[in-house]
């Protein structure tokens, strides 16, 4: 079994917040991808990370949830938590 495909990129414009934003669509999984997170498919590649979508309205929820970043938001506490959990056991030492 294959963890990659060799995509077939389409750009496509949807309108996100009343502006017009160009995305990639593969015509072989009919997947969406996220123009901020895979840029890599405007070249025709598949790179290492990416967020990928089957439906149009998913991408644009994901492309509005870029202005929040929640997901950088739960890495920084994550490592903060870690940074408080090495400190105290250093302290303990």
């Amino acid at each position: 079994m294959s963890l990659r495909w060799t995509p077939k990129w389409v750009t496509k414009v949807v309108s996100v917040g009343g502006k017009d934003v160009e995305v990639c669509y593969d015509e072989v999984t009919k997947l969406y991808a996220c123009p901020l997170c895979a840029p890599h498919c405007r070249s025709g590649g598949l790179g290492d990370r990416g967020s990928y979508f089957f439906s149009e309205k998913d991408l644009i929820e994901h492309i509005k949830a870029h202005k929040l970043a929640l997901w950088e938001h739960r890495k920084f506490e994550e490592q903060e938590l870690e940074e408080e959990e090495e400190e105290e056991a250093d302290e303990e030492e």
